[in-house]
């Protein structure tokens, strides 16, 4: 192994530093919050704000925005303990990508959120899954009884994501129990019709849109 990926190897290993690997992927057991993120803003507009105070960050959006911080993690820790609280980070689950790169997905966010979690930060955890198989392992490390949140990215694109994201929702709350389901976006009747733990934010595509609308 050469020397820059042994740096890189125990970079990445100290973000998992004492964590209980849990689950067929090994993937870090995170811990419950009941926090109910509001006034929330995406990592790259809360960067280019300057990481202000006040505010929940999310990821719910490209990841090259915020792979940033799975580069070096250490160097936005003190901006993450500053702000309100995070909802942690949603690196891409895409239909189209093989098995293993979900999971490589997956366990990235897991990998942040607990480094963050253990360095004082309140992480409500993100819950990524494309397929009914990958309820196998998608919630593995994920704690019951905790606020947990997905986003309606992508999902209301056509009938097949559509379904998807609603039988997913629906596996998430039958295994976690969540205290509240936080959901980017919607609102979703189907899912309002069945739980009354759903809280809702707009994702950033509806911010965006709410801005211009403002700005004429």
């Amino acid at each position: 192994m050469s020397h820059n990926r042994q740096e890189e190897s125990f970079k990445y290993s100290k973000y998992t530093k004492g964590a209980e690997l849990v689950g067929s992927e090994g993937f870090p057991k995170l811990n419950p919050t009941q926090a109910v993120p509001s006034n929330v803003i995406s990592f790259n507009e809360w960067r280019a704000k300057g990481y202000p105070k006040g505010y929940w960050v999310d990821h719910f959006i490209y990841d090259y925005f915020f792979n940033c911080v799975y580069t070096d993690c250490d160097k936005y820790l003190e901006h993450y303990r500053n702000a309100d609280g995070v909802i942690g980070t949603d690196y891409s689950a895409y239909r189209d990508m093989p098995a293993y790169r979900r999971k490589g997905s997956v366990g990235r966010n897991r990998e942040i959120d607990y480094y963050l979690q253990s360095n004082g930060v309140n992480v409500v955890p993100v819950v990524s899954y494309a397929y009914p198989r990958d309820f196998e392992w998608c919630l593995d490390g994920l704690p019951p009884n905790s606020s947990v949140a997905i986003s309606t990215n992508g999902s209301m694109r056509n009938f097949v994501s559509h379904e998807m994201f609603i039988e997913g929702a629906i596996e998430v709350q039958k295994r976690l129990n969540p205290s509240h389901l936080v959901i980017a976006g919607g609102p979703v009747p189907e899912l309002d019709a069945l739980f009354d733990n759903i809280v809702y934010y707009p994702n950033f595509s509806q911010r965006l849109s709410m801005r211009r609308r403002k700005n004429g």
